[in-house]
């Protein structure tokens, strides 16, 4: 009994071995930092659902459980199909490893879904966003988002000294392949007045504010606090300063006495942090918070890049240089562009149809 206790532990602690190694076979077929994690979690889910079982006894019903059971309150159309494609990449690899017999998630279909129409803006609109862009970092967003057709996780990762600027264009590390994007004279004077001079680091990266420190009491007392971020402790090393009795001493003059520290010690406020891009979150929200200032709802960076592409499609662009622009490995992805792309069908209803 005992000893069959010891193996359903051992089951559990194997699964998630099996997931950290899936994980580290994702980065070595170099898929995007976002899948690595996606599948990761799906598959760290899945093994903590059926708990000390082993992944080898799981079937194509167990599978099915475990989509029904975990579902959240609300869902969209593509859920069930997200699941189901990692785990099925999972279960390729512990096939592949000798893991499993067989790919229980391959047993299984999701129900066809439909696919709506991306919503690309107007030229119109693109223009009305790029006015409300007031700040230089965000109209460089928008312009740079509108000119390379690039998604969000692409143009975050990008750094400064890979940019031509003379050839205005760069490289780009897409799903799984790399290609060049262009932008054009105007992205190129927004991101100059953006840069103002810097050459090195990510495009757009995250500023990390220097500290003040601050000046609190312990009752009695005035204290300056600051921490020191060079000591190599996570969240810096903890600094304090005694200011004065707080019944002889103003808050003002405490202050002044805290600064008057600070400058005469040459204390070193910088917050010592890796250096590092600005999160796909906190650009998405800068392009929605733009889009509600030029009273245009539901923008997002990838409507940028489906507005790009249909543009292009509408000026006369060839479908395949847009594939290879947008970075698509089939030509289906971007035929989809076909379908919104209205301007050429309504101008021939409107000039043959005999009452248009």
């Amino acid at each position: 009994m005992a000893s069959e206790r010891k193996s359903r532990k051992s089951h559990k602690t194997l699964n998630l071995e099996m997931v950290e190694r899936f994980r580290r076979w994702l980065v070595a077929q170099k898929y995007s930092p976002s899948t690595q994690e996606r599948y990761s979690r799906i598959a760290r889910k899945l093994c903590h659902h059926i708990g000390r079982r082993s992944l080898s006894s799981v079937t194509p019903m167990g599978i099915g459980d475990f989509l029904t059971h975990t579902l959240p309150d609300r869902w969209a159309d593509s859920y069930i199909a997200d699941q189901l494609g990692a785990l099925r990449s999972f279960f390729d690899f512990l096939y592949l490893g000798g893991v499993v017999d067989s790919v229980a998630p391959r047993f299984l279909k999701a129900r066809a879904r439909s696919k709506p129409l991306p919503r690309a803006l107007t030229e119109a609109q693109v223009k009305k966003l790029i006015r409300a862009a007031a700040h230089p970092r965000d109209r460089a967003l928008v312009e740079m988002l509108y000119a390379t057709g690039c998604r969000i996780g692409e143009l975050r990762l990008a750094r400064v000294e890979d940019i031509d600027f003379r050839g205005r264009r760069f490289r780009v590390r897409g799903k799984r392949k790399e290609r060049v994007v262009y932008f054009g004279a105007h992205a190129a004077k927004s991101l100059n007045t953006y840069l103002g001079g810097r050459k090195t680091g990510y495009l757009f990266q995250d500023k990390i504010e220097p500290q003040k420190g601050y000046i609190t009491h312990n009752g009695a007392t005035w204290v300056g606090l600051w921490k020191d971020y060079r000591a190599g402790q996570k969240g810096g090393q903890k600094h304090s300063k005694q200011l004065g009795d707080r019944l002889l001493v103003s808050h003002a003059e405490a202050t002044r006495r805290f600064s008057a520290f600070l400058k005469k010690q040459k204390i070193d406020l910088f917050r010592y942090r890796p250096e590092r891009p600005l999160s796909r979150s906190a650009l998405s929200f800068v392009i929605r918070e733009i889009g509600r200032q030029a009273g245009i709802l539901k923008v997002s960076p990838h409507t940028l890049r489906h507005s790009f592409a249909t543009h292009l499609l509408e000026r006369g662009a060839d479908i395949r240089a847009i594939q290879e622009l947008l970075g698509h490995t089939y030509l289906t992805s971007t035929q989809i562009y076909t379908r919104i792309s209205n301007n050429a069908v309504r101008s021939t209803f409107h000039q043959f149809h005999p009452r248009g």
